[in-house]
Order: structure tokens, then C-alpha cells, then sequence
């Protein structure tokens, strides 16, 4: 059976910010460990090297690591996001190879490709290749196949490690550890804990990215079931508005005929239920129309804070159990708001906390203003709910309440208008500890 052809997948790789400070904690590691190394080789090992040179070259990975972080420093301060791409590709490719000429030249002044270090060519590559683009990856490459060249052609030599006393690592000749044996194993050490730890983060992060894909995806078909349910129940509204509208009519010219004429109380007392009934279906109605979306174009009015909440109480039933409290300075914040959406959503909130809550229990319901957001919480004193519950919370005609007490659309409408406005709603819950909502909404002006 024919092989399929190798497809190589089309995935350009693009610092971002958090990737770039990885990189600036990794250069600073660098100069640590190449200064630690150097006083290890000159005191332990009384070895004379040419320090004045290495530590010119590490100086420069110092010096430009230093102006590095100020230029990440300077991108935080304007508002770039850790998760945001670096408005300019090549400054870490650069860098890279500049830390290739810095390990080139301190290899070249310490024997070249017989020091063991020359192990860390491997790193730059290894990093390169997951964290810059592929053109800058093989720029890379290419600098430290040169790099590799220029050390085989020309070295300084070092008398602990030149070819007249260097042994392989594998060699038996009697001697437990050399210099170079030495060097090998803490060279080896290094080099591979480095390209171990940074693809385990890397790793990491690939499986943190399809975990978020895969919840965005989920995301994209709950929402497309929700928005089908909420057309089907703003069809449905639509097609009882007008057998509704009829019996609404009729039951009126029913009302007035038994007013002219001698009725038994009952008979008045029955279309007075049936008128009652028709107004609790055109509530209905209008939140079922509501929660598909159909108020977004209500028009934008100016209200302070202590005013939306006064809003938000009327039609709210058992009101007076309901303790409002604002602190001082949020009371006359304003924002832009379409204000009959926002506090029917609010009202939604409220009114679960109260069917929730014990009949004698009040709802507390606090309010802050910043100058980006207000922030409203409302609490109950219920029997709180379980996780299988919070976890369907929100669904279109998902509800705990029992039969005639509601159609499970408030939340979901809540949900709807947070969304519009750029807000969310949160919610806490644990059983027998009472409901928390949360509903940030940002202020416009």
C-alpha cells in the first residue's frame, strides 16, 4: 500500500511577549553560568585563561540582555498583553545570533570544538526552531554551521584540552575523572537540562493551546444550539402573539358585555382570571423575544448608577426585601447604556434571588462604580447549588423552579446582554451556603 506524501504543516512560529521574557530569563541564566564557569576553571581547576577577552564577549550578551529588557519594560508599559505578538520579529532572531558570535568567540579563545561547551551550539538551535520563524530558524543554522567551521579551522589552543592530553569521555585510561571527562559531563549536564526544560514549557503550552481551542470550539456549538433555541423561541412567540392578541380581544368584549347586563360573580370573576392569565402570556412573550435578541436596538441613554438600580426595582415582586447598598463615591457615576435591557437583566437576577431565597430572607444587592466598569452583585440566602447545576446554568429553558414559576430564559437573557455590552456575568455557588451573581457591565460616556 502506497504511503501518503509527507505534508509538512504550515505553522509559522512568532514570539510573543511572554515567549520574549522566557528568552530575556534564559540570557540572563546564560551570563550566570558562563561567569560561574569561568571562576570554577580559574580557581578550582588553576587553569589560566584569557578572561580579560570572555569577559568582554559576556559583557556584550550582558549589555545587550540589559537593553532588551528595557525595550520588553517599555512594550508592557504601552499595554501589550503577554499572549500578543512582539510588533517587531527580527529583534530576537538577532539576538540569537549574537549569542552565536558571543559562544563562537569564546570558543575560538578556549581550543575551539575541543571544549566540551561547544555542546550549546545545540541550544540556540533547539530554541530557534520552536520560538522564531522558519526563515530566521535556518539563519540560525546557518550562523552556527559557520560558527562550527571557523572553530575547525582556527582555534586557540587550551593545554588542559588539546589534542595531546584530551581523552574521549569513553576512553579507559586508568583515570576516574580528566579535564576534559569533566567538562563533557557538566557541558552535557547543562546543555541537555536546557533543551529538556524548554521543551517541556513548550510542550506545556501546545497542550494549554489546544485545551483552549478545544473549549472555544465547544463554545462555538453551544452557542449555535443557543441561538437556535432562541429563534425557535422567538418563532414560537411570534406565532402566539396572534391567537393571544384574539382571545385578549374577545375576553375584553366579554368583560364589557357582562358590565351591561346582570352576570353572576363567577362568570365576572373568570374573565377577570382569563384577562390575568393573557397579561402573564404577554410577559412571557416579551422575555422570550428578549432573550433572542430582539431589544438590541434600543437606543443608548445616559443614567447614573443609583438610578439604573432604581430601575432595575420596579415590576420586581416582594421589592421590599430586596436591600440596596451603594458606596458614596459610585452613586453618581454614569454610563451609556440601553438601560431597559440592562435592567431587565439585572431584574432577571434579582428575582432568582428571591424565588431562592426563604420567604422572610432578604436579597442584598451591592453595587461599585470604577471609571471603566460597574460591577453589581447580587446575593441570596438559598440552598445554594451543586456543580451538575452550575454547570447548565444559563440554558435556554433550564430552571430549578417548579412548574409555572418560570421558563429558565432570565439567565439566559442576562447572559445575552452582558455579552452585547462587552460584560460578563460570574456566578458562586455551593450547596447550603446561598448563590452569588456577579454582573460586570463597562461604563461608556
Amino acid at each position: 500500500m502506497a504511503l501518503p506524501p509527507l505534508i509538512r504543516p504550515k505553522v509559522e512560529a512568532q514570539p510573543t511577549l511572554d515567549t520574549a521574557i522566557w528568552f530575556l530569563q534564559l540570557r540572563w541564566v546564560a551570563v550566570c553560568g558562563q561567569l560561574l564557569t569561568m571562576a570554577v576553571v580559574t580557581l578550582a581547576f588553576r587553569i589560566a585563561l584569557p578572561n580579560a577577552e570572555l569577559l568582554a564577549l559576556i559583557g556584550i550578551t550582558a549589555v545587550t540582555n540589559f537593553g532588551y529588557w528595557l525595550w520588553l519594560s517599555h512594550l508592557h508599559r504601552t499595554g501589550v498583553e503577554l499572549k500578543d505578538r512582539l510588533p517587531a520579529e527580527q529583534v530576537i532572531p538577532c539576538l540569537m545570533l549574537c549569542d552565536i558570535v558571543v559562544l563562537t568567540g569564546m570558543l575560538y579563545l578556549t581550543a575551539g570544538i575541543a571544549n566540551p561547551f561547544a555542546l550549546f551550539y545545540f541550544v540556540n538551535i533547539a530554541v530557534a526552531g520552536a520560538i522564531i520563524s522558519t526563515n530566521w530558524a535556518w539563519a540560525i543554522w546557518l550562523a552556527t554551521v559557520a560558527g562550527v567551521t571557523l572553530l575547525l579551522i582556527s582555534a586557540l589552543p587550551l593545554a588542559p584540552l588539546s589534542s595531546s592530553s584530551l581523552q574521549s569521555p569513553m576512553a579507559g585510561d586508568g583515570k576516574v575523572w580528566t579535564i576534559p571527562k569533566l567538562g563533557f559531563a557538566v557541558s552535557f549536564a547543562a546543555c541537555s537540562g536546557v533543551i529538556t526544560y524548554f521543551i517541556t514549557v513548550l510542550t506545556g503550552e501546545l497542550r494549554q493551546r489546544e485545551k483552549a481551542l478545544q473549549e472555544a470550539e465547544d463554545a462555538r456549538i453551544r452557542n449555535r444550539q443557543l441561538e437556535g433555541l432562541a429563534t425557535l423561541a422567538a418563532g414560537a412567540a411570534h406565532e402566539l402573539a396572534s391567537p393571544l392578541s384574539t382571545i385578549a380581544v374577545v375576553a375584553k368584549e366579554l368583560d364589557r358585555a357582562l358590565e351591561k347586563q346582570p352576570s353572576s360573580d363567577a362568570a365576572r370573576r373568570d374573565v377577570s382570571l382569563i384577562r390575568s392569565e393573557l397579561d402573564q402570556c404577554r410577559v412571557i412573550l416579551d422575555r422570550m423575544t428578549s432573550a433572542a435578541g430582539e431589544a438590541a436596538g434600543e437606543r443608548l441613554r445616559s443614567i447614573s448608577l443609583s438610578e439604573f438600580l432604581q430601575e432595575t426595582l420596579l415590576g420586581i415582586r416582594q421589592r421590599e426585601r430586596v436591600i440596596i447598598s451603594i458606596p458614596e463615591d459610585s452613586d453618581s457615576s454614569r454610563s451609556l447604556l440601553p438601560v431597559q435591557a440592562a435592567a431587565q437583566a439585572v431584574r432577571n437576577l434579582v428575582q432568582n434571588a428571591l424565588d431562592a431565597s426563604p420567604t422572610d430572607a432578604q436579597v442584598d444587592v451591592e453595587a461599585t462604580a470604577s471609571s471603566e466598569r460597574w460591577r453589581i452583585t447580587v446575593r441570596d440566602s438559598g440552598c445554594g447549588m451543586p456543580p451538575e447545576v452550575m454547570e447548565r446554568i444559563g440554558e435556554p429553558f433550564f430552571t430549578t423552579k417548579e412548574p409555572g414559576r418560570g421558563m429558565g430564559l432570565g439567565v439566559y437573557l442576562t447572559q445575552n446582554v452582558a455579552r452585547r455590552l462587552d460584560g460578563n456575568l460570574r456566578y458562586e455557588s455551593q450547596p447550603a451556603m446561598g448563590t452569588t451573581a456577579c454582573l460586570e457591565i463597562p461604563t461608556q460616556r
